[in-house]
């Protein structure tokens, strides 16, 4: 039955998913073939191809693991709506309580991925859902914590939104560097934000 249930996720068959997960299909089962993902992670991919959110909210009605992963995937549903830009998705999967600490085996986090790719909002909304917890944190392949990452995009807004949270500019990364070592160089086309986050940093640091 389970390979009626992705074929379902995958034509976007929203009746027939609903059917399928009424009548006792497993939410959580493994996909036999590559990619071996559960279902919730399918119908998070399928969003790219015109998939609806409607299915997500489906297999998570019936019980579909909301921090689970597969044999052969690195990340949580939240991660992969995140690294995805599915924003509505990774906003319900918080509704329904995802957790947002739990981090990929590249040491990727929820927070982190909003910083690298400038997502305020949802950074924002990840902090108001325990994120905090984590805030320092150093991890993924650039092996930054996330204000090191807003650092190096000099991402005034995500900066402010970090040190109000708490994120601490002196705690070192991997790297044994501290965000304010990350900031690009300061050239004549970026002085002033330059400037800015320098300041921000700094004075986070005598508080």
């Amino acid at each position: 039955m389970s390979k009626e249930l992705f074929e379902a996720i995958e034509t976007h068959d929203l009746d027939r998913l609903a059917t399928l997960l009424d009548g006792g299909s497993d939410p959580n089962a493994v996909k036999a073939e590559w990619p071996k993902w559960p279902p919730l992670h399918a119908a998070i991919n399928e969003l790219e191809e015109g998939g609806s959110i409607e299915s997500v909210i489906l297999l998570l009605r019936h019980g579909a693991r909301i921090d689970g992963a597969g044999s052969d995937r690195d990340a949580t549903p939240l991660l992969m709506a995140l690294f995805r830009k599915h924003l509505e998705a990774a906003r319900i999967l918080l509704a329904a309580g995802a957790n947002p600490n739990l981090t990929g085996d590249e040491g990727d986090s929820p927070l982190r991925v909003c910083a690298e790719q400038g997502e305020h909002a949802m950074a924002a909304m990840l902090l108001r859902c325990g994120a905090t917890r984590t805030i320092d944190e150093a991890g993924g392949l650039r092996l930054m914590t996330a204000l090191g990452l807003a650092a190096s995009r000099l991402d005034i807004p995500m900066l402010e939104l970090l040190l109000r949270a708490g994120a601490d500019p002196e705690v070192l990364d991997l790297d044994r560097q501290t965000a304010r070592e990350h900031l690009p160089p300061r050239e004549a086309g970026n002085h002033e934000t330059w400037d800015a986050a320098a300041a921000l940093l700094a004075g986070r640091s005598h508080v």
